[in-house]
């Protein structure tokens, strides 16, 4: 019965990790607000710029936020990758910069005007502005 338990708790503990709240985390010179839809654009690579002209600087992220992240805008990791590569291709954007962990996107989009990035909740510090939770 006691291994009953610990099977039950080890299963609800994989359903807990793969419903990770994440955060989208932005530059503390990025002042505006937005929804799901908007952060889709930015990471579709058809929204450039923020409202007050400044280049948006897109970090992707190989941690385990990442399915929750696109799963919270709609989108399809395999598909935005040929967007970006097409569009890396044709020169009408760049593709965003895959980083390690929570940690390194953190440390890139605190210290990049402009930048965007996600990071599971529990790893936002002050050093970045929160856009949007994603659950």
């Amino acid at each position: 019965m006691k291994n009953i338990l610990l099977i039950i708790a080890f299963v609800a503990g994989i359903n807990i990790v793969s419903i990770a709240q994440v955060s989208v985390v932005v530059n503390k010179s990025v002042t505006e607000s937005a929804n799901a839809q908007k952060v889709a654009l930015i990471y579709s690579l058809d929204a450039t710029k923020w409202s007050n002209g400044s280049k948006v600087v897109v970090f992707d992220n190989s941690s385990e936020a990442s399915s929750s992240f696109y799963k919270g805008i709609g989108k399809d990791l395999l598909t935005l990758k040929k967007e970006w590569m097409k569009k890396q291709l044709t020169g009408e954007a760049k593709a965003p910069l895959v980083l390690g962990s929570d940690a390194d996107v953190i440390a890139k989009v605190s210290s990049t005007p402009g930048a965007i990035g996600y990071v599971k909740s529990s790893s936002v510090n002050p050093s970045v502005n929160v856009l949007l939770e994603l659950k």
